[in-house]
């Protein structure tokens, strides 16, 4: 099994960018080529590509996050720029969050909600139209209807006007017939004023 970067610099996991690069410069004095070439004696260990390798990986911050995170046995996609640390604390991979089919489901429409505020609605409702006074009866509008309380014009034209409430006195229009018609009984003929046909009205 091959050895880690690590295992190469002698250096623990943990270890911060100050240690590793002593660890390094260590290495490097005893496994230099110029060191070979001078005579002197080279210590056993990892050569000199080894450990250059090893550095390059181990003391950038977004090399190193993916290094181990392929130790760790992760998946990773390409390095980001790591953000400014503690020299002292290892670099951290940056956590990542699953994605869950249930993220993507429709959303559910709140039913016993909507019915309980539709209750509420129309028992309110009731309950208002119960405190509420009546409106006022509206006043004349110009357009006979049976059940209007009319005026007889010079012309014997029907006028509505607003009625009285009291009976021996209010005239009002018992029915509607064609020109040509005759009313019922206990009924006058009168023109309406807008031309709409015959009112036949009650006599006082």
């Amino acid at each position: 099994m091959s050895r880690t970067h690590y295992e190469i610099l002698g250096v623990h996991r943990d270890a911060g960018t100050e240690t590793i690069r002593e660890a390094y410069r260590r290495l490097a004095r005893e496994r230099h080529p110029d060191r070979t070439a001078a005579g002197g004696p080279v210590a056993a260990g990892p050569s000199m590509p080894e450990i250059n390798e090893a550095y390059r990986v181990l003391i950038d911050p977004g090399r190193r996050a993916v290094y181990d995170a392929g130790l760790r046995g992760q998946r990773v996609g390409p390095a980001a720029p790591a953000p400014d640390r503690d020299p002292g604390r290892p670099a951290e991979s940056a956590p990542r969050t699953p994605m869950h089919p249930s993220h993507s489901a429709p959303a559910r429409i709140p039913w016993r909600s909507l019915l309980v505020v539709g209750i509420v609605a129309i028992v309110g409702i009731v309950v208002l139209a119960q405190f509420t006074e009546p409106a006022e009866p509206l006043g004349p509008d110009g357009i006979l209807r049976v059940g209007d309380c009319v005026e007889i014009e010079p012309d014997n034209d029907a006028r509505e006007v607003a009625c009285t409430g009291d009976p021996s006195v209010d005239r009002k229009v018992a029915a509607f017939v064609a020109f040509d018609a005759p009313c019922p009984g206990g009924t006058a003929r009168h023109r309406d004023r807008q031309g709409m046909g015959v009112a036949c009205v009650d006599f006082p």
